[in-house]
């Protein structure tokens, strides 16, 4: 046993909130949990509405009173917005493959379009382009991306795509937040460019990036492993402050 694994807690003071991107479910972390779950309690919030500020009400009405938070892509866009409206809760951040930014034009487009397929009763064309999209290069992620999507229903698909669309710009507000944040990013995602993550992480104060090689959109299910890894660190570094300053 190496001289971190036996520093280590067993479990952590604070359980871990995961948060899935669009069209996804608890299925997107299940491979990262597993990996974690001996450290630290872990529970998927899916969080519902037709906004972002919704969606992070909601989750905040499952979640408990403090917790460690991680969020990927939509679920990034979330927790950014738990993290700002009530910091006094979230113990410690993580956000992967998402960014601050409004919806580019170019990506408002997309997501009219594709909500125009599904009302249009072409769900499952709109749901194989999103997926198709998410992991061009693994076409095992690609088809979970899409058996998440069908699973979760036309009408959560377009609440979600209209939630992002109309998503606020949070660059100017990210260097208030001030747990433990930790940045993931692959630097051969198409939908959150690594720009994003590192513009990101040189505004939140004491950020911490990491770039996964040959990684797309989906890291948990892409690399696992590696993504694990960097979320173990994070976890204990955050729990480590968190007990010095709690009175």
């Amino acid at each position: 046993m190496s001289e971190r694994q036996e520093r280590e807690p067993t479990v952590l003071q604070y359980p871990l909130v995961l948060v899935p991107a669009l069209g996804c479910d608890a299925r997107l972390w299940h491979p990262v949990v597993d990996r974690v779950h001996d450290l630290v309690e872990c529970v998927v919030v899916q969080g519902s509405g037709t906004s972002i500020a919704s969606m992070a009400d909601d989750v905040l009405t499952q979640a408990p009173d403090r917790f460690y938070l991680a969020g990927i892509s939509m679920g990034g866009y979330v927790s950014l917005d738990i993290a700002l409206k009530a910091a006094g809760r979230v113990a410690g951040l993580a956000l992967l493959n998402t960014s601050a930014i409004a919806a580019p034009p170019d990506r408002r487009q997309s997501s009219i379009g594709v909500v125009e397929l599904a009302e249009s009763g072409r769900f499952d064309e709109a749901v194989d382009l999103v997926s198709g999209a998410v992991a061009p290069a693994r076409p095992d992620v690609s088809a979970l991306a899409a058996a998440m999507a069908r699973g979760l229903g036309a009408e959560v698909f377009k609440a979600q795509q209209l939630a992002v669309l109309d998503r606020r710009d949070r660059t100017s507000e990210i260097a208030k937040i001030a747990a433990p944040t930790l940045i993931v990013a692959g630097d051969a995602d198409v939908i959150t460019p690594l720009r994003l993550s590192e513009e990101m992480a040189s505004s939140i104060p004491d950020a911490e990036l990491h770039v996964l090689e040959g990684i797309g959109h989906l890291s948990p299910l892409e690399d696992p492993a590696a993504v694990a890894a960097r979320i173990r660190d994070w976890l204990v570094r955050s729990d480590g402050r968190a007990r010095r300053t709690t009175p």
